[in-house]
């Protein structure tokens, strides 16, 4: 394989592209996966989002019942964005791929759940979801990572003090940015925390598409990472502490493992976000109006349980807990 840190020409891109394939091949089979890239800080003290920090009260979970399964499935991480009925994340979270990476079932939103977290772990609040948007809704876009990202509408106002702030320069480095997000693999992993890194540029460029269903078309939309995650870290919030805004959204992993171990390379190893752009914000600003656009609606599947059903299984396992 060329070194991916050469400089110049075709050389330079046909490298990249060579290993983004081959990165994208063994880890966006599953696009909620994601990873730790070196030393685990996820179980130190001040990983925990403490919850005198108001600004990050709307960082949530949506939980969903895959069919079938009795219980909760899925989780990936959402935060409160614009209004207090506006939740944003990953798209991926309702649209399932299967190990081949090939489309499945669409999670219909309305049967998923947006939680909110006390200290505890004990439930805060809970609330249905009335739709998502998401380009992903639009086939065409659909596993394309350039575009993984949706926008939730809840029932109902959540109790939230503080909103985070938006930036839409998300392209620039950060040596000393935050992920905020839910992880898994770790104590206590019904608290929110915060684990710290560098964002980069995204270093690969476009028309990339992999053999398994997930593509990226526009490299310039996201983003790396050295934060490190776990799957259920989705759609979790990237926050920069210079500016006070978030930046970002959390996708997943891109990593060569071939080399044996995971630790971080800004070429071959990396966790990746969305950056906030007019696209996404459109889309929230829409939600937030409750004026979503029909072609961006993610369609239902009335195979999967009721929202009902979703709240009698949480109630239950809660009381178990």
């Amino acid at each position: 394989m060329a070194d991916p840190t050469l400089t110049g020409g075709v050389r330079r891109t046909l490298a990249r592209l060579s290993l983004l394939a081959v990165l994208a091949g063994s880890a966006l089979s599953a696009t909620a996966g994601a990873a730790v890239l070196g030393r685990d800080d996820r179980n130190n003290a001040d990983a925990f989002l403490p919850t005198q920090n108001r600004m990050f009260g709307g960082l949530g979970r949506i939980e969903c019942l895959g069919a079938g399964s009795g219980g909760i499935s899925f989780n990936a991480t959402g935060w409160v964005i614009g209004s207090a009925d506006t939740v944003i994340t990953a798209a991926h979270s309702f649209f399932p791929r299967d190990r081949r990476g090939r489309s499945a079932d669409v999670r219909d939103p309305a049967h998923c759940i947006f939680v909110l977290y006390n200290e505890d772990q004990s439930v805060r609040e809970i609330a249905n979801i009335r739709y998502a948007v998401s380009p992903w809704a639009d086939q065409t876009k659909r596993g394309d990572g350039s575009f993984d990202f949706a926008v939730v509408k809840l029932a109902h106002r959540v109790r939230v003090s503080s909103i985070p702030a938006v930036s839409t320069a998300g392209g620039r480095d950060r040596p000393a940015a935050q992920l905020l997000a839910f992880q898994t693999g770790v104590t206590q992993d019904q608290r929110a925390r915060i684990t710290r890194g560098r964002t980069a540029a995204f270093p690969f460029a476009a028309g990339v598409e992999p053999t398994n269903g997930v593509r990226i078309t526009d490299g310039s939309r996201l983003f790396s990472s050295s934060t490190n995650s776990s799957p259920g870290s989705s759609g979790g919030l990237y926050f920069d502490n210079v500016t006070g805004k978030a930046f970002g959204l959390h996708i997943g992993t891109l990593c060569d493992t071939s080399a044996g171990g995971v630790s971080y390379d800004p070429y071959r190893c990396f966790n990746y976000g969305l950056r906030f752009d007019r696209t996404m914000l459109a889309s929230v600003d829409a939600v937030i109006r409750d004026a979503p656009s029909d072609d961006q609606l993610i369609p239902p599947d009335t195979r999967y349980p009721t929202a009902a059903a979703m709240l009698v299984a949480l109630a239950e396992g809660q009381a178990r807990s």
